[in-house]
């Protein structure tokens, strides 16, 4: 694979979390988990392989991020608890 080809077939994380309907912070955990394939540049910033994602959204999309609640007696309906 030529250098073009390799760059076309990485994307950045916040291009990838935007085009696949996640966060940046999720694909940083499923990169964590092995779900996902990537490279840390020496910046420090991440390339997502665009293969792992399109596998991924092929068995079904991302998977959803478990959801804890809040921690306090919140009633704010601005973060969903309600």
């Amino acid at each position: 694979m030529d250098r073009t080809e390799e760059q076309a077939a990485m994307m950045e994380l916040d291009q990838a979390a935007e085009e696949f309907g996640t966060t940046s912070l999720r694909l940083l955990m499923l990169l964590r988990e092995g779900t996902v394939e990537g490279v840390e540049q020496e910046d420090g910033s991440w390339l997502i392989a665009r293969a792992s994602l399109e596998r991924l959204k092929e068995r079904g999309g991302m998977p959803p991020v478990k959801q804890k609640g809040c921690a306090s007696s919140c009633t704010s309906s601005s973060c969903g608890c309600s």
